[in-house]
């Protein structure tokens, strides 16, 4: 029976059956995977914002009424077709997005909830790295 408390061991059950770590070498793997883990989670949520940003940019943006050329020319339909398909295409890759995350945020929530001290420290600190990694990327689209 796993214990119900924190305890730092190099053995112990992650996720599935399969997972079974025995040995030193076996947890620094686990720690090293589950380290990434959290570093992806974290660059998905960046990118996430970053898709954000695009459909509201697509949304909201008004036309320019000092541009000459968009008031003589006709209002083209097809145009209208194209930025619901486009739309629909980024709200499609929005979705995919947010169901990996939700995937790996639980995946992460079930490893913190092994209580094994050594995958907890991975992921406060793949959290850390992928914050501080990702974050400037918002900032420079």
């Amino acid at each position: 029976m796993m214990p119900m408390y924190f305890f730092a061991s190099d053995q112990v059950v992650l996720l599935f059956d399969f997972w079974n770590i025995h040995s030193v070498a076996g947890m620094v793997l686990t720690v090293v995977i589950v380290l990434l883990m959290t570093v992806l989670y974290e660059m998905l949520k960046v990118e996430t914002v970053k898709l954000d940003k695009k459909i509201l940019d697509l949304v909201a943006a008004p036309p320019n009424p000092q541009d000459e050329t968009a008031e003589t020319l006709p209002i083209n339909p097809n145009s209208q077709k194209t930025s619901c398909k486009r739309w629909i295409w980024v709200h499609v890759l929005q979705s995919v997005l947010h169901i990996i995350q939700v995937v790996l945020s639980y995946f992460l929530m079930l490893c913190a909830m092994s209580y094994n001290v050594w995958v907890f420290l991975s992921i406060i600190a793949g959290a850390g790295i992928g914050y501080f990694v990702a974050y400037p990327l918002i900032k420079t689209c």
